[in-house]
């Protein structure tokens, strides 16, 4: 395991031998070496910048404050659709504004740097509102909304996806459930559900509760719930599904 001693060793060998020593400049220095890779490097001080500052190298510096990368990440988010890291670093570099080293030297991650500038936060509201817009509107003009239905419907009119739908509210029935629409009632019949684990079965292997849980997500599928009334239980249900699969 390497050591910062030896980090800082070697950054300053190779700093003394060129003009500006970006993580690519070391990299290709490094290469031929036994010296610390930049992957090891990266891993012992979080980030290339604070790697530079300890080690005393570089010529460079942080430039701007906490408050002047939040500021421009404001004004950047204004300014940009989509607004991600890519479109924001050639926005900071036409606007000479913090760049991507800056954010993460404050930050720790872009991530964190959107979370502390409340720009997380709004994306997850104005996501929120679109889906419940999304659902309301294709609830009025479908005859009939299920997931299968909704994808169909917001495919042609780009609205949020099933899948996003389920990872913001646990499923798409809690979501048609929190919005207050009543999701559309199905009989399942034994042979029905057969069916159904057969296909489950067919795309996740073996089938247990949880495992079925997992692929029923966001599916218009019988619940365990529903499947344990039908046949008295999980294992009376797998037991008549080995006996189905040979008769079929």
């Amino acid at each position: 395991m390497r050591d910062m001693d030896e980090a800082v060793a070697a950054l300053r060998l190779a700093a003394a031998e060129m003009n500006e020593l970006t993580a690519n400049a070391y990299f290709r220095w490094q290469r031929h070496s036994s010296h610390p890779t930049v992957a090891e490097i990266l891993e012992l001080f979080g980030s290339w910048q604070i790697a530079l500052e300890r080690a005393g190298v570089g010529g460079q510096r942080i430039a701007y404050s906490k408050v002047e990368v939040i500021e421009a990440l404001r004004a950047a988010k204004e300014e940009l659709d989509p607004f991600t890291s890519v479109t924001y670093r050639d926005w900071a570099r036409e606007h000479e504004a913090p760049s991507l080293t800056d954010i993460v030297h404050h930050f720790n991650s872009w991530q964190q740097a959107l979370f502390e500038a409340d720009i997380l936060k709004e994306r997850t509201q104005q996501m929120e509102h679109k889906i419940i817009q999304s659902l309301l509107e294709a609830h009025s003009t479908l005859p009939l909304l299920t997931s299968q239905t909704y994808t169909k419907w917001a495919i042609r009119h780009n609205r949020p996806t099933v899948a996003t739908i389920a990872r913001r509210y646990g499923s798409w029935t809690n979501a048609l459930e929190i919005i207050g629409i009543e999701p559309p009632r199905k009989r399942w019949g034994e042979e029905d559900v057969l069916f159904v684990l057969v296909e489950a079965e067919a795309e996740v292997g073996p089938l247990s509760i949880v495992k079925y849980q997992a692929w029923a997500e966001g599916r218009e599928v019988p619940s365990v719930g529903t499947i344990n009334a039908l046949f008295g239980g999980w294992r009376t249900a797998l037991a008549t599904l080995d006996q189905f699969r040979k008769e079929a």
